[in-house]
């Protein structure tokens, strides 16, 4: 999830180039993590210290966790929990960057450190997003947001992102560094009513819907025809659906209105919503949000 995020913010910042991060996320399932990397990601070691162990390690026949607590700057404790840890791809990603020269060490960490300013994130929502946990991370995302913290505002918004998880892209990232623009977007709406009113809507151009409607009905790749729009209202339909068996055990009863595709400039769509999500898909950004009517 934080790996194609992180590259996104890379390639954004002109830190690596399309071509650099288009290898890089290409070999990220067959590189094995090194205890160096994750700890300067962790903030356990500093990009010096992991240099001096590393030469260390050359002339010594030891593993690098092993000279990294001789050393003092690892403990047996921190050292395990980098050790369980190690599936992190967003590290994977920093780590194969240093070993093709594209980062140093201190670039990697740098990259990091700018990210996290960029982002506006708590330390808890940084590590939410890296961590990929997608409940924290909404809660994050949601923070100073008109409907943050009316608890079926935030349970609509994690629903919504587990279901573009589960149903269209594991890899599926909230960008907080999302600059919205609707001109030339998709756009779909669907509204419930019942004990509360809410409207819904997703927007995207073109590339992201097209391929959102794929990878939710495994079609054939191809143009956003009659089809694939009916695919990515069934989609909206599916996820609003489960938040309202969710609103149900709440006690809260709610219909859905169906779905239907809208202007870019439509009202519901345009207004500042109280819950809005960016998800980085591998098109671009899908926007999502919720009004209480």
């Amino acid at each position: 999830m934080f790996s194609r995020h992180f590259g996104q913010f890379l390639l954004n910042e002109r830190i690596v180039t399309p071509g650099d991060l288009s290898r890089a996320m290409g070999r990220l399932g067959d590189a094995r993590p090194r205890v160096g990397i994750l700890a300067i990601a962790k903030g356990y070691m500093t990009p010096a210290q992991v240099r001096e162990v590393g030469a260390a390690q050359r002339k010594e026949d030891k593993r690098f966790g092993k000279i990294a607590i001789d050393k003092g700057y690892l403990t047996a404790e921190k050292l395990e929990e980098l050790l369980s840890a190690q599936k992190n791809e967003h590290v994977l990603l920093g780590q194969i960057l240093v070993e093709d020269n594209i980062l140093s060490h201190d670039g990697f960490l740098r990259s990091l450190e700018l990210y996290r300013e960029k982002s506006g994130f708590s330390s808890e929502g940084y590590e939410a997003i890296r961590d990929g946990d997608t409940d924290r991370a909404v809660a994050s995302i949601l923070t100073g947001q008109p409907g943050g913290q009316n608890p079926l505002i935030k349970a609509w918004s994690e629903i919504f992102v587990r279901n573009i998880i589960r149903f269209v892209d594991p890899a599926a990232a909230l960008d907080p560094l999302a600059e919205r623009d609707m001109k030339g977007s998709i756009v779909f709406t669907q509204s419930m009513r019942g004990d509360r009113e809410f409207n819904t809507f997703i927007s995207a151009k073109e590339p992201v819907m097209a391929d959102l409607a794929q990878r939710y009905t495994d079609l054939a790749a191809g143009a956003l025809d009659e089809i694939a729009l009916e695919a990515i209202g069934e989609f909206l339909n599916v996820s609003n659906g489960l938040f309202t068996v969710n609103c149900s055990d709440r006690g809260v009863e709610l219909d859905l209105l169906p779905q239907e595709q809208a202007p870019e400039d439509d009202p519901q769509v345009c207004r500042k919503p109280d819950a809005l999500l960016p998800l980085l898909l591998p098109e671009g950004i899908l926007w999502a949000g919720i009004c209480g009517a």
